[in-house]
């Protein structure tokens, strides 16, 4: 296993808790550009902003010169609000050193440790759904401008979101742009989302950006008004299909219909936040509406028109 189950107060230890971040945290309100916004006028979770600022003034003492800015939550049932830290937008940045970028290319890993679920599926099968999703994301028009890498699993711990509560080591953050670091206990959805996080979250994605290492105010260094995206985190719940638990009748699989859960569908969702897509719909119908409704596994005119938005005019600002 790549990930080392830490308690939380090693967690602590390990980085120790520093006086706040100068950024404050708030409530997000209207998106000030583009439309397809990650915020999208969505209640906030405020527990979590908070929760979310001890977290940043934790890796304020790393060294890291990151913070986490966004929470993304696929749900199935009830939604679940997505958190902000920012009203701004951000954006990745070709070329950028701190994130030791391939060029103007975007990279991906999949954890293989955790790869294997309590429904059944191998390590192999998840991570040939979710390479399915990464290509086609890779293949569709909006995205012409940029190419997507797969890295191989390196045999190490590849993320650190899951360290602060708990639920891993504090591993590499900078050996992908993009991590699916696999299936976590339903105890670890609950801890990030609250009260009835582990049986409503299918999966979520948490976006991390570069902060000034002075000040702690986010950083657009190439002047393109976002703030610049340093790493994105993909997690799934395997709660579903686990036979001890009451959502055992929806369990993971491959092209499965409901009551199971399609893992590319919600891997191309996920992965589709990655890449800097929000939550928008229904209406309309859309991959990345923020509720489960089936197998999706093509983007849809809406997924479209946001990729557009984000990447029609990648590398430049």
């Amino acid at each position: 296993m790549h990930r080392r189950r830490t308690p939380l107060f090693t967690a602590l230890a390990f980085l120790g808790l520093v006086a706040a971040c100068d950024r404050p945290t708030q409530q997000s309100t209207a998106p000030a550009a583009p439309m397809f916004s990650a915020a999208n006028a969505e209640p906030q979770d405020t527990a979590l902003l908070r929760r979310m600022g001890e977290i940043n003034a934790q890796l304020a003492g790393s060294g890291l010169k990151i913070a986490v800015e966004a929470i993304e939550f696929f749900t199935i049932g009830v939604g679940r609000p997505s958190a902000r830290i920012h009203q701004q937008e951000f954006r990745w940045v070709p070329n950028d050193p701190r994130r030791l970028a391939d060029g103007e290319n975007i990279t991906y890993l999949v954890d293989q440790s955790d790869g294997r679920t309590a429904s059944g599926l191998t390590s192999a099968q998840t991570e040939a759904a979710i390479d399915n999703a990464l290509t086609t994301w890779a293949n569709d028009p909006p995205l012409k401008n940029v190419t997507i890498v797969k890295r191989p699993d390196p045999r190490t711990d590849p993320d650190i979101f899951d360290f602060f509560f708990g639920f891993g080591g504090f591993g590499d953050p900078f050996l992908a742009d993009i991590v699916d670091a696999g299936w976590l206990p339903r105890a670890y959805f609950e801890a990030v989302g609250g009260p009835g996080g582990g049986r409503g979250i299918l999966a979520f994605s948490v976006t991390f950006i570069f902060v000034d290492d002075v000040t702690g105010v986010p950083t657009d260094i190439n002047g393109d008004a976002y703030l610049d995206t340093a790493l994105n985190e993909v997690y799934y719940n395997n709660t579903f299909g686990d036979r001890r638990d009451d959502r055992a009748g929806n369990p993971w699989g491959i092209s499965v219909a409901l009551p199971g859960i399609d893992v590319e569908t919600v891997a191309l969702h996920e992965n589709g936040h990655s890449l800097e897509l929000g939550h928008f719909g229904p209406p309309p119908d859309a991959v990345m509406n923020p509720r489960y409704a089936g197998i999706r596994q093509s983007p849809l005119s809406p997924d479209d028109a946001g990729m557009s938005a984000v990447w029609e005019s990648w590398p430049n600002p």
